[in-house]
């Protein structure tokens, strides 16, 4: 795909180049017409997608699988080692069995997972890559293939544009507790003859609907459901997930060069944002802060009711969790041991490399060496001794780790908790605690950083006069979720390649009305700046305002972009549907493919654009607030326009690729999350006239049909 507009990313490339301004916002990336050749191929690659707990529906797919020979074809590989490793992974059944639960963060299957990886990634062909999946999907396990093959779409270049579906699609258990998807099998048999016998079911357009209420699943009496409408969304965590499809922690070096990205300031700068995200939805259902980790007891339980296909349940953590037991004394041990290394680092103000070398970290921009240590990946100046403790957090308090066993060839088997899937981690509220004890860490380092300037912060001849925010309402509506690539095959189905029956659940979930900032700005000469929006809680659990110094973590960056200040008055307006940062639900697999597949039988032009898998759901930019209206407080910052060291879009395509490992995707030279990417202390503010903040009410509508725990 990366061959169908050269020329117009020459163009693109030498414009760009020419003007230094600032970027194009990615939205003014016009879609691409695709030839029907890489139609195909994408309409075949997202065939095996479908159904992937069963063999493959595609006669001419069967064949490729039973024919293809990594061997007989090792001349089409650019890497001989891993065509027989894998050739012996799968020929002598070392290789995980098809239809137990994976996880990436099991050092053993993860290995197994790089190894196909580079298999796929070295294929000299799309057509070799192509038949390579298809082999691999017929000889492996199911989640493992799902996920090796989507980060090989992703960071193949000549695959740049293919289309990886969103998780929720893939795997619908994934999003969909054990009641809703007994239920989805149930009509997939009956189909619509006995919906009238199951719970909160009903038929749409010749769908049959399962809503999704706290009816269907009343086991979860924990407080934290109350913001489940927020943690179990499946836009949030199918972000998240892509987010580590993006940057898997064991990908990089020099096979991708996801090092050029800043990863590590990338990594800690999400988990920033996400946190203060959560922690404003807690705020607005009386939930208070944020639980601190320690290494004692975890009073909040996580019972997940989710279950994998084979009908193993996802690992569950009881209330009141003791961590001070014979089993766990090992973990506890590894996890602070590996903490205190990094922390003696930052104290020392440099880390060691293998070699005993110091690497400076005092700088501002070691953020990114930081957050590489603590991601402790293949990017890390020193994984052997910076060691991955997140992980281990996570399989503890998943209480995984009991169900661990192995098969009779040795591989690691076990029954991942929510934790320990990137989809389904943000669902327990344990994974907060975890990043909170993470950042808790990093706030340690930025401690120890000079404060900005009033120089640094400012931009002289700029002055906001006033900031107008529309109303902010935010309500819960009902969204439809297509479960049926869950739901077992029949014969018809498998003859005619459609689904017999549709079935779809119902979710309840939070969105906003649209809304506008306006900003009055003077400016004393015409000027490219950068416009940044941040939202934050006023008061904290108790009532309290939250001072300025502290708060500075919990900013959340809802908007940040380009504008060109005239000499004189200027009103900034910038809607929240034109937000650069967030995007709606992810393209369905099922229309898209509709789409390709009628396009293919027609011929009609097919013109097409990547979907921006790595923005924040816009529905979520707010959080919930109260009926009556919640205080918190919007920051405008305007700062110079410092040009990105590499120009955005050089080296891709936007409208085909996320350009991810082309150290060309910022926007800016900024530090991530400026300027409160540093403590930021009132002092340093007030007399600057670029700031602004302004005190808002959240106010949330309620709407009587549709039901969804949480505080009015």
């Amino acid at each position: 795909m990366a061959r169908w507009t050269m020329c117009l990313l020459a163009l693109l490339v030498v414009g760009v180049l020419a003007h230094p301004e600032p970027v194009a916002p990615q939205e003014q990336y016009p879609p691409v017409p695709v030839s029907q050749e890489n139609l195909e191929m994408q309409k075949n690659l997202l065939f095996l997608y479908v159904h992937p707990h069963e063999p493959l529906i595609l006669p001419e797919q069967q064949e490729i699988a039973n024919t293809w020979d990594l061997l007989k074809n090792i001349d089409k590989y650019n890497n001989a080692t891993a065509v027989h490793v894998c050739q012996i992974l799968i020929n002598d059944e070392w290789v995980l069995p098809q239809g137990v639960p994976f996880t990436v963060l099991q050092p053993d299957q993860r290995w197994q997972a790089i190894a196909l990886f580079n298999l796929l990634y070295s294929a000299k062909t799309v057509d070799t890559f192509y038949k390579t999946a298809v082999y691999l999907r017929a000889h492996v396990n199911e989640y493992m293939f799902i996920y090796v093959v989507s980060v090989a779409i992703l960071h193949r270049p000549d695959t740049q544009g293919f289309i990886v579906p969103p998780l929720y699609e893939i795997f619908p258990s994934y999003f969909n507790n054990i009641a809703i998807m007994t239920t989805a099998q149930r009509i997939n048999t009956h189909h619509q003859n006995f919906i009238e016998h199951y719970p909160n079911t009903y038929v749409r357009d010749n769908a049959v609907v399962i809503r999704r209420n706290a009816t269907l699943w009343g086991y979860d009496t924990t407080k934290n459901m109350l913001v489940a409408y927020f943690t179990h969304d499946y836009s949030l965590n199918n972000f998240y997930n892509n987010m580590h499809l993006l940057y898997p922690s064991w990908l990089g070096g020099s096979t991708v060069p996801l090092v050029k990205d800043r990863r590590g300031e990338w990594f800690l700068f999400i988990h920033k944002q996400i946190l203060a995200r959560y922690y404003m939805e807690r705020l607005s259902n009386g939930l208070g802060e944020i639980p601190v980790l320690g290494t004692s007891v975890v009073k909040e339980g996580y019972p997940c009711g989710l279950q994998y296909y084979s009908g193993i349940p996802f690992a569950s953590r009881p209330n009141y969790y003791y961590l001070e037991q014979p089993d766990f004394v090992d973990d506890i041990t590894y996890i602070l041991e590996y903490e205190s290394r990094i922390q003696e680092a930052i104290d020392q103000g440099y880390i060691l490399t293998p070699t005993g070398q110091h690497v400076d970290i005092s700088q501002p921009d070691a953020i990114d060496v930081i957050g590489r240590i603590i991601q402790s990946g293949v990017d890390s100046p020193n994984s052997q001794y910076y060691k991955d403790f997140i992980s281990i957090w996570k399989t503890l308090l998943g209480n995984s780790e009991v169900f661990s066993t192995m098969t009779p060839k040795g591989t690691s088997l076990v029954v991942p908790s929510c934790l320990e899937q990137h989809g389904t981690n943000l669902r327990d509220s344990a994974f907060y605690m975890i990043y909170k004890r993470v950042l808790k860490i990093v706030e340690s380092w930025k401690e120890q950083l000079p404060p900005y300037t009033q120089e640094e912060l400012g931009l002289p001849g700029v002055v906001i006069n006033k900031v107008e925010v529309d109303k902010l309402v935010t309500y819960f509506e009902h969204t439809y979720m297509n479960v049926s690539n869950h739901l077992y095959t029949t014969v018809s189905k498998r003859q005619h390649l459609h689904e017999d029956q549709v079935v779809l659940v119902e979710h309840n979930r939070l969105n906003h009305k649209v809304f506008s900032v306006r900003v009055h700005v003077n400016s004393d000469a015409p000027k490219n700046v950068v416009v940044r929006l941040f939202l934050a809680p006023k008061y904290d659990s108790l009532g309290n305002e939250i001072p300025l110094e502290i708060n500075s973590q919990n900013f959340f960056l809802f908007d940040q972009f380009l504008y060109t200040l005239k000499q004189g008055e200027n009103v900034i307006t910038h809607s929240s549907n034109e937000n650069q940062f967030a995007t709606n639900d992810q393209t369905s697999f099922h229309k898209m493919y509709d789409k390709i597949v009628n396009s293919l039988s027609s011929h009609d032009q097919f013109l097409y654009k990547i979907d921006p898998i790595d923005h924040f759901p816009q529905r979520l930019l707010l959080p919930k607030g109260r009926v009556g209206g919640m205080p918190y407080v919007v920051m405008v910052h305007i700062s110079q326009y410092n040009a990105p060291n590499v120009v955005y879009g050089t080296g891709f395509n936007p409208s085909l690729s996320l350009g991810v490992g082309s150290g060309a995707r910022r926007m800016t030279s900024d530090p991530l999350g400026f300027p409160v990417d540093r403590p930021l202390r009132n002092w340093q503010v007030q007399k600057l006239h670029n700031i602004w903040f302004e005190d808002v009410l959240i106010h949330h509508k309620h709407t009587p049909e549709v039901i969804v725990d949480h505080l009015e």
